[in-house]
């Protein structure tokens, strides 16, 4: 027969059964106190995720400022990057070379694909005309929005369900005193045959 949790969370924190203990009251409160709790740390989690995500986003618009692209010419056949050797996504290095205010350029740029000499590849260059990465979109804001709500949002869910964990434990050893002391008055008492013949 399976249990009602809402019934059994009433019976600790209300009912007059005599075998329940404060312990079980405090411990039927306490999971309330938790929820509450969970409930509530979804807001500052999003708090912090809107701080980020403002910050982001302003540093999208730098780099779309200072980021343009370039269509380059790939001058050799294209090799796996071995710094990305633990990497699930395949990256390759390739040589390339380009033309900017009538000057060629040559440098090694990350690809995501094989190529080979000849193919044409698109850089993103810095204001300086040195390679970097294309710059953030607002869709990298909020994925990043996202993971940083949910992880905070963790963070909170793992602080009160260490405190759970202790006030637990506490509450379980303050119920094994009282067993123990209900024993000890139990054998005390010549196992109630004093009360019932006084």
């Amino acid at each position: 027969m399976t249990a009602n949790p809402i019934r059994w969370w009433t019976t600790r924190a209300f009912g007059r059964n005599p075998l329940a203990r404060g312990a079980d009251r405090v411990e039927a409160w306490a999971i309330v106190a938790g929820i509450l709790m969970l409930i509530a740390a979804v807001y500052p989690a999003m708090a912090i995720g809107q701080l980020g995500h403002a910050a982001r986003s302003h540093a999208i618009a730098v780099e779309a400022t200072t980021r343009h692209p370039v269509e380059a010419t790939a001058v050799g056949t294209s090799r796996s990057d071995p710094s990305m050797s633990d990497s699930t996504t395949a990256t390759f290095l390739v040589p390339v070379r380009w033309l900017a205010q009538n000057t060629t350029h040559d440098a090694t740029t990350k690809v995501e694909q094989p190529v080979k000499a000849g193919d044409k590849v698109r850089i993103w260059l810095d204001d300086e005309g040195r390679i970097t990465s294309a710059p953030l979109t607002e869709v990298d804001a909020r994925i990043e929005m996202i993971g940083t709500v949910v992880l905070s949002w963790l963070v909170a869910s793992a602080m009160v369900g260490g405190a759970f964990v202790v006030l637990r434990r506490a509450l379980h050893r303050s119920r094994d005193r009282g067993w123990d002391r209900g024993l000890l008055e139990l054998v005390d008492n010549g196992g109630g045959w004093t009360t019932r013949k006084s």
